[in-house]
């Protein structure tokens, strides 16, 4: 006969049970934790990490709208300091249009005010964290045109040379914007190329031979060959033939684009093409140009435009022609008028981007917007030129208003910065708001719930002491049990022993 206790073995694993969830309640409420391990909860675990991560994200990309804003904060101020400049050039150019001021005092007005105008160049080259604050080629007038010279090797290529190169570099706030210039190369052909830092972004005529930087110097028969094939070709010759304009359009991320309007010789057809070069109709495109595009984030800071022969060739300055402007065309020099597309920043891990506009102002350094030489108080015209490109006050009729160098700073740069701050605070405030949320929610998956979890040790207690009694009755059951078999007819057996 076989003894059993149904009873004891409930009470023995209603015990373990309770025990199990006694001492696990008690670990969470000691360590403050509710997931301990992969096992407890694989589900909230896996959340918590996803939270984490998204939160650190979000803390880095805080991290980058502070220091944006600092910068901003930084513009603020250097603008902030050019408005006082301006307003005490106002007064220096008001005492200078006085009639009763002498030439004498009106000197001394003039010497303070280039003082003035040096602060001011130094303050637009001034940086934050190795990055420039504002762009010099933007003016509150517009966009300052940058001058370049005439590269000529109709005159300038020695006779002993068969292969020369010429190139001149400019530098740049941006890497944008739009140049156009004026060639004449003659039915021999030659190379005209523009870089933009190391990126030649034009070709027409073929690809560069020589090493890599190279392309700054002048070259006078290098070590390096002239591209084989064709090249861009005009009428007649260097000397005598009318001119082609190129017009080239570049920006980081963007399609370098081009614009070609040849001479009258060198479109007899009038249809607007070239008639020693080949156009594609299919493509749009000159088969003899190649473009390269500058990579999205390029800061490239330089501009080059080169020209490369084996004959003679030519890239015209301003009013320079070699017949003349026979065809009428202009006789326009090479212009470079940068652009100043936005910068833009990301906001979030969802890819959102605020832009933020380039800032510039006037320095008052260069030619005054009417024409009368360099900004001066040495003469009432001059100060009363310089009292206008200040205030705004309309300039020639050929010239319609100008808008005025302090209405620009106060108006627009000043307000753009604002806008900027406000909307990179909101955007910080966002986040930090967001942090707060993901803390909760990791608390929530994570964190023990101290009042629920001493609960379910006073229930695993009181479970525990229970099965404990009902385990001790049942023992003293089964003592009974042992002596009432003992007892029985047939339980003589139960009581032998062993001698």
């Amino acid at each position: 006969m076989i003894l059993t206790n149904t009873v004891s073995r409930l009470s023995q694993n209603e015990y373990s049970g309770a025990l199990d969830n006694y001492s696990r309640a008690m670990r969470r409420i000691s360590a403050g934790i509710k997931i301990q391990s992969s096992a407890s909860d694989s589900g909230g675990l896996s959340q918590s990490a996803r939270l984490k991560t998204e939160g650190l994200i979000d803390k880095a990309f805080k991290f980058n709208l502070q220091n944006t804003k600092s910068f901003l904060k930084e513009q603020e101020n250097g603008l902030l300091n050019v408005l006082s400049i301006y307003k005490r050039m106002e007064q220096l150019s008001i005492s200078a249009m006085s009639p009763f001021t002498n030439d004498d005092q009106r000197s001394d007005y003039d010497s303070e005010f280039k003082s003035l105008v040096e602060e001011l160049r130094s303050i637009v080259d001034s940086t934050y964290n190795g990055q420039k604050l504002f762009d010099e080629t933007l003016i509150c007038g517009g966009v300052k045109n940058i001058p370049l010279g005439e590269l000529d090797l109709v005159a300038n290529k020695p006779s002993t040379v068969s292969h020369a190169i010429r190139a001149e570099t400019v530098p740049l706030d941006t890497p944008a914007g739009t140049i156009s210039f004026r060639v004449n190369s003659g039915t021999g052909g030659d190379i005209y190329r523009v870089w933009v830092g190391e990126t030649c972004v034009f070709s027409a005529g073929g690809a560069y031979q020589g090493p890599s930087g190279s392309h700054l110097l002048q070259h006078d028969d290098p070590a390096f060959n002239f591209p084989s094939g064709n090249h861009w070709r005009t009428s007649n010759n260097a000397k005598t033939g009318d001119d082609d304009l190129f017009e080239i359009t570049f920006a980081p991320g963007e399609q370098t684009t081009y614009k070609v309007t040849p001479g009258a010789t060198n479109d007899t057809s009038g249809n607007g093409f070239s008639d020693f070069n080949t156009y594609n109709i299919g493509t749009g495109l000159y088969d003899v140009i190649e473009t390269s595009n500058l990579p999205e984030n390029s800061t490239a800071s330089s501009l080059t435009v080169q020209i490369e022969t084996e004959s003679i060739g030519i890239i015209y300055s301003e009013g320079n022609s070699a017949n003349g402007d026979a065809d009428g065309s202009g006789t326009q020099g090479i212009s470079l008028l940068p652009a100043h597309p936005p910068k833009s920043i990301t906001l979030d891990h969802s890819g959102r981007k605020m832009d933020i506009a380039v800032k510039g102002f006037g320095t008052l350094y260069n030619e005054s917007p009417l024409g009368t030489g360099l900004h001066s108080l040495q003469t009432l015209g001059q100060a009363v030129d310089t009292f206008n490109h200040l205030r705004g006050n309309p300039y020639g009729n050929d010239q319609g208003s100008y808008f005025g160098e302090m209405k620009c700073v106060l108006e627009e740069r000043l307000s753009d910065v604002a806008n900027e701050i406000r909307r990179i605070d909101n955007e910080i405030s966002g986040l930090e708001n967001k942090e707060v949320l993901i803390e909760f929610s990791q608390e929530k998956i994570q964190d023990a719930d101290i009042a629920q979890e001493a609960v379910n040790a006073a229930k695993s207690e009181l479970k525990m002491s229970s099965a404990a009694q009902v385990l001790n009755k049942s023992i003293s059951v089964n003592d009974a049990l042992i002596q009432l078999t003992q007892n029985h007819f047939d339980g003589s057996i139960l009581k032998r022993r062993l001698i």
